[in-house]
């Protein structure tokens, strides 16, 4: 069973199991200020929202170094200080491609702890529905899990396997690699999870159940899906520019829906640790 975090923070959450928390930075005097302030509500509540910021690439780092300590970033596509997510249209661009994400775990594959996920909007263009990044409250969901479910996230292991040569280093392309269920870096215990791209898409990673054959594998993970997504759960955030989401990644599982032809968008990402290794 998932340890409960520390108590949420007062204020009207954005889903019905208490996920999330919006900051109104107007009287916020600087981005220290506006780091302390997020830090507070992510940490509380698992997800931060702020509207209207206006931060130039340095004011982000800056944001991102007063959060915690960066990760030791080895992905490819961009550092753990400032990683631009510009929904590339190139072949075989996943991970910062323009198809959906499912819900996952930041630094699964490569074994790494990620405590915050820093997200902000630095130019956002289209209809606004037409895209959004989805947060999903995992502790709420695994808390009230139906048994056949959490019998499988109890039992077994999950393997994974990279697939997007952009963004991944050759060590987590090609062999699986079996990655705990659950995780606990002494804050939170939760799940340490991915699940798997849609038939029809590109797949940035491939998931596993080992010892399901492929039929009861994917029997799980649409029942998985189907439980995680449920709005009570789950908040979706349509973007516009000068947002920025601050997501607990240790109380969270976070994915993308794809975006629509029309729609153009930046988004700055950072990643932290609350203390370093």
């Amino acid at each position: 069973m998932p340890t409960p975090p520390s108590a949420r923070p007062a204020g009207r959450p954005l889903t019905a199991s208490g996920l999330g928390r919006t900051v109104d930075a107007a009287s916020l005097q600087d981005v220290p200020a506006v780091a302390a302030a997020v830090r507070s509500a992510a940490l509380g509540s698992g997800l931060a929202l702020v509207r209207d910021l206006q931060l130039t690439e340095q004011d982000f780092r800056t944001l991102v170094h007063h959060l915690g300590h960066t990760v030791d970033n080895h992905y490819r596509s961009g550092g753990s200080d400032l990683l631009r997510l510009q929904g590339r249209t190139d072949p075989g661009a996943v991970i910062n491609g323009r198809g959906a994400l499912p819900l996952h775990t930041d630094g699964l594959l490569l074994g790494q702890q990620v405590d915050l996920i820093v997200l902000y909007a630095a130019d956002v263009r289209g209809p606004e529905a037409a895209d959004g990044t989805v947060v999903c409250d995992q502790l709420s969901a695994w808390r009230d899990l139906p048994e056949d479910l959490r019998t499988v996230l109890e039992a077994r292991e999950f393997q994974y396997r990279g697939r997007d040569a952009s963004h991944f280093p050759d060590d987590v392309q090609g062999g699986w690699v079996t990655v705990p269920v659950h995780r606990d870096y002494g804050r939170v215990r939760s799940l340490n999870i991915t699940l798997p791209f849609a038939d029809d898409a590109e797949a940035g990673w491939e998931v596993r159940v080992n010892g399901l054959d492929e039929p009861a594998t994917g029997a799980f993970f649409a029942d998985l899906g189907r439980w995680l997504h449920a709005p009570e759960y789950c908040y979706t955030h349509h973007w516009r520019t000068g947002d920025l989401l601050v997501i607990d990644n240790q109380q969270t599982l976070h994915g993308r829906t794809a975006l629509a032809d029309a729609r153009t968008r930046v988004l700055f990402r950072g990643q932290v640790v609350l203390q370093p290794s």
